[in-house]
């Protein structure tokens, strides 16, 4: 049973650990889409025993989708921006639920594509965060959920 619903996405955050010695480089997002959870296509279980209907069977594995998101950013930060492309490195979200709930995943940041620059508007970029699932001694780490 879900005992809390997230009433409005203002206020998340994301936060790069371990870069730059450590010093975590928090991202401010006007909009994002978190990581999702993908079962991926079915097995095709058909053989010839089959007489009516094809069958499927579930992967056992489930992938663990990019994030996107709009971030404001000053052109300042740009260094420490760089410094994280294709770095892996611990990656939490802070969503803006009671009491702050975090999922910490391990990826990187694949990409940031600064946005037009328009009198009288932020600065804003796309960037888009690769989920690896490894942490950096490449032992499998999937997604943690801290309410």
């Amino acid at each position: 049973m879900i005992a809390t619903t997230l009433k409005d996405g203002f206020g998340i955050r994301l936060t790069f650990s371990g870069h730059e010695a450590d010093i975590p480089l928090i991202v401010d997002p006007t909009s994002i889409t978190p990581p999702g959870i993908d079962g991926g296509d079915p097995i095709d279980a058909t053989t010839h025993s089959n007489t009516a209907v094809r069958t499927k069977r579930p992967r056992q594995l489930v992938e663990i989708t990019d994030a996107s998101m709009t971030v404001v950013y000053d052109p300042d930060a740009w260094d420490d921006i760089r410094a994280l492309i294709g770095v892996n490195t611990e990656i939490t979200i802070t969503f803006p639920t009671p009491g702050d709930g975090t999922l910490t995943v391990w990826g990187y940041l694949k990409s940031f594509t600064p946005n037009a620059y328009v009198e009288g508007e932020q600065a804003t970029a796309e960037a888009v965060v690769v989920i690896t699932n490894a942490n950096a001694a490449q032992a499998e780490t999937g997604p943690a959920y801290v309410a």
